[in-house]
């Protein structure tokens, strides 16, 4: 009996090794629930994509207004009415090997999904709202920065969603390029900071497994 379980245990280890050789991304989107996917990071940390939406509402399925994506080197964002359309977003993300959000799982994949269906590709997912709890954190994003020391610019430092959907209004009510603009640049905040922290919580979880 242990021999077969050994030999089992053998070839799902096997089997494991040669889908990271091939790099088959789907595979690894499915192995582990989104807050354990950081234990891929090593592995998949080629193109990470941290990614964030804006939307004209509170209400579940507000329209998308942004679509915005950060790969720790440039920051891209789609705007509703420009290039938001379901092409623009296949590619933004095409070359990703693992998405990096926070709270993306219940919110931003599944909205991107619903409005532009086939767009979100199958690779690992890492969810930093329950890994940051699995660490001991508490809190949104914003807060999570305040704890973890992170600072935002003046003009953007404080800001909410809900000054999000009032800039977004602004804009499209009387095309104030000035409200995009910081529009945009909250938008860009709120997912460069997503890639040091996901760094500090994947060096934590690391040092848990090892204690």
């Amino acid at each position: 009996m242990k021999g077969e379980r050994k030999a089992s245990s053998d070839k799902i280890i096997r089997d494991i090794s040669k889908k990271l050789d091939d790099r088959d991304l789907p595979f690894f989107s499915r192995l582990f629930r989104s807050s354990e996917n950081w234990r891929l990071w090593e592995d998949f940390s080629e193109n990470i994509v941290y990614l964030d939406i804006e939307t004209t509402g509170t209400r579940r399925y507000s329209p998308i207004t942004v679509v915005g994506a950060y790969n720790g080197k440039d920051f891209n964002a789609l705007v509703r009415g420009k290039d938001l359309h379901s092409n623009d977003v296949k590619t933004l993300l095409s070359d990703a090997t693992m998405l990096v959000t926070f709270n993306g799982a219940s919110f931003d994949l599944p909205m991107i999904e619903w409005q532009f269906p086939g767009t979100v590709p199958s690779v690992p997912h890492l969810d930093l709202r329950f890994l940051a709890k699995k660490c001991g954190y508490s809190g949104g994003l914003k807060s999570l920065e305040v704890q973890m020391g992170l600072a935002r610019p003046e003009d953007v430092k404080g800001m909410s969603g809900e000054d999000a959907v009032r800039l977004w209004h602004l804009y499209e009510r009387e095309s104030n390029r000035n409200a995009l603009k910081l529009l945009l640049k909250y938008n860009m905040e709120d997912i460069v900071n997503l890639q040091p922290i996901a760094e500090r919580l994947v060096k934590m979880m690391r040092e848990k497994v090892m204690e």
